[in-house]
């Protein structure tokens, strides 16, 4: 089989199942509707290799990966509807969204299992084909609807992005839908539509529909692991020298970890305001702003170190009004702080590189009014 032909077959079955391993399971009910919709397209791409259909025609069980291929790809088009209708406080349309959806499903399988076999000129198979589209149109008309709605009023671009892909593979994958529907009625009608048999819409058009699909849902998903990953970074310097003053703060003790999770970034935020709340009694709070605190956490932490008496009185708390923006927040002060302790740490460097017994770092303390 050619290049380009395996990666047609098998390349969209690799990226669901890379995609939906990417996207980790969690409680939340958005998540497990967006699992299920990755994991059905995933399961409809694998039931179309030629492996799948070569093993049920071993197995005496021919065309019935069509039938699996057809009801994980209801499945996962329900999905994605209700997810967008529930995000849209649309619960009674979510709910009869369900009801159809399994009705299309079970007059799916009626259907394939009345038809001797899948040829297109079989009995039932024009009316499986029929109960198929009008199964998912529907349900792709909600998704695309829905999916624009969200990219013109969404600020950030990569979602608007990720939106968009996602309409245009619904878009494709209904436009196959319709063609394929045509060609069913075709072979017991008078007419034909031989163009639709054609590579372009009948082989390239599916392929585009559904990677287009999969990489509008993967990239805001890559790119809010990529944002977690720079923030969980840039807060390391700031959490490390909380840590060596207060080890009580941390859970763990430092430790790599290369894919930070949600709760990595999360305990990693908690645990910066449990060192913070510990050293307040050293800071004077005479400052506002990222560069003000930073130099006050290392004037706390020199004073801490040093053994120095609290001072009388105790400065207000500043950073986001929320998880995000306190996130974002502590992200710039520990910018800050890094780059205050940064001509320290450079000193230090020289130092033992000029001598062969090292020398502490020097504390850069602001100065401190009593």
């Amino acid at each position: 089989m050619p290049m380009g032909e395996l990666v047609r077959r098998y390349g969209p079955a690799v990226l669901a199942w890379a995609l939906l391993l990417w996207l980790r399971p969690s409680p939340t009910p958005g998540r497990r509707l967006v699992r299920c919709c990755v994991l059905g397209l995933a399961v409809s791409q694998t039931a179309l290799t030629p492996a799948v259909r070569s093993l049920t025609r071993a197995l005496g069980a021919a065309s019935v990966e069509l039938l699996v291929a057809h009801l994980a790809m209801v499945g996962a088009v329900w999905a994605g509807a209700r997810l967008l209708l529930t995000l849209h406080g649309l619960h009674a349309s979510a709910r009869r969204h369900t009801a159809w959806a399994a009705a299309g499903g079970a007059a799916m399988v009626t259907l394939f299992v009345l038809a001797p076999n899948m040829m297109p000129q079989s009995p039932f198979v024009m009316e499986y084909c029929i109960a198929y589209a009008v199964a998912l149109l529907p349900e792709f008309a909600v998704i695309a609807v829905l999916c624009l709605q969200d990219a013109r009023r969404s600020p950030d671009r990569i979602l608007r992005a990720g939106l968009g892909l996602v309409v245009a593979g619904v878009v494709a994958a209904a436009g196959y839908m319709v063609i394929r529907t045509v060609i069913a009625v075709t072979a017991r009608a008078p007419f034909s539509f031989d163009y639709g048999r054609g590579f372009l819409l009948s082989k390239a058009l599916p392929t585009a529909a559904h990677v287009l699909v999969l990489v509008g849902v993967g990239v805001p998903a890559a790119a809010g692991w990529l944002r977690r990953y720079r923030q969980y970074r840039r807060l390391a310097p700031l959490w490390l020298a909380l840590y060596r003053a207060e080890p009580a703060i941390a859970l763990e003790p430092p430790r790599t970890t290369p894919f930070p999770t949600r709760l990595h970034l999360y305990r990693r935020v908690i645990e910066i305001r449990d060192g913070l709340l510990a050293i307040r009694p050293h800071r004077t709070g005479s400052g506002t702003g990222e560069h003000q605190e930073a130099a006050e956490i290392a004037a706390a932490l020199h004073a801490r170190e040093q053994g120095e008496p609290p001072l009388a009185t105790e400065p207000a708390v500043q950073g986001g009004q929320d998880l995000g923006s306190d996130t974002e927040y502590l992200c710039r002060v520990a910018d800050a702080y890094r780059e205050l302790t940064r001509p320290a740490a450079s000193r230090a460097y020289g130092t033992t590189r000029s001598s062969s017994t090292p020398t502490p770092a020097p504390s850069r303390a602001r100065p401190r009014s009593r």
